[in-house]
């Protein structure tokens, strides 16, 4: 059973991002350029249904563009495979189609208790309710349970979620790369048993700074460019995504290569 070592797995994983820098540009580039038009157009005063029609586009291009980003990436860092599509690749066939249905399954276990504290943390009239004896009001004892309770489940489940994930998704670099036996989300399980807290470090400092950045950016933006920063703060959300995407297959890759050979991968592996 190999150990894994978090840090040196993930400052791995920013070394060969860094040095494969042009092939992530080229494999995300068509990606993002199809986003931007798509920031673009939802710029346009739409009817309503248009506008909703614009918003489920968009999350289409982005599942089904980090699905072909990752596995080109995942191939380009295990199989040092360069791809031949063209100037732009857009990549969906059989192989990305199945690496798209384990990664929402891996993300629905993310997903769902995120998007369960959001919708609490959104619900207004309970937070209302909850704090107006900071306001004079009444104790409402029943709000302020719920809120401070709800709470105080969710951000464990998310916790517990993301290490769940971390787990598993080393299923997604077996199937970027063919190897694919049955049973994948179990194989993944047996094989990172012992390393779920290494997993979800190394995973979380891949993450974090990206998503750290884009929120510091984001609220620079939006406080000195008001309404305009909109789409400029959407756009870099994507290219922050497919950055974190690409760290997250670069560590992943560093992972299986060890789970495989005992060792980590060659760094120049992407640049190659």
């Amino acid at each position: 059973m190999v150990a894994i070592a978090a840090w040196p797995t993930a400052a791995m994983a920013y070394q060969v991002f860094y040095r494969g820098i042009g092939q992530f540009i080229w494999l995300a580039g068509g990606w993002l350029t199809v986003l931007l038009g798509c920031v673009v157009v939802k710029m346009v005063p739409w009817p309503q249904t248009i506008s909703s029609l614009l918003v489920f586009a968009t999350l289409l291009v982005i599942a089904i563009g980090s699905a072909g980003f990752s596995v080109g990436w995942y191939r380009a860092l295990l199989v040092e495979e360069t791809s031949s599509w063209g100037i732009i690749p857009f990549s969906v066939g059989r192989r990305e189609l199945r690496y798209l249905l384990y990664q929402a399954a891996i993300a629905l276990i993310v997903g769902a208790p995120v998007a369960l504290l959001c919708l609490l943390l959104g619900w207004e009239p309970v937070w209302a309710a909850a704090f107006s004896f900071l306001k004079g009001g009444a104790l409402n004892r029943r709000a302020l349970l719920l809120t401070g309770g709800g709470v105080a489940l969710l951000l464990p489940l998310i916790v517990l979620s993301f290490r769940l994930a971390a787990r598993l998704i080393l299923a997604l670099a077996a199937i970027a790369i063919d190897d694919t036996p049955g049973r994948l989300l179990r194989e993944a399980w047996r094989h990172t048993k012992g390393d779920a807290r290494a997993l979800f470090y190394g995973w979380l400092a891949c993450i974090m700074p990206v998503s750290l950045l884009w929120a510091v950016l984001a609220l620079v933006l939006d406080y000195t460019l008001g309404d305009l920063a909109a789409p400029i703060v959407e756009l870099l959300a994507y290219l922050c995504y497919f950055v974190a995407l690409g760290l997250t297959a670069g560590f992943f890759s560093c992972v299986f290569s060890q789970f495989a050979d005992g060792a980590l991968p060659d760094e120049g592996a992407a640049a190659a």
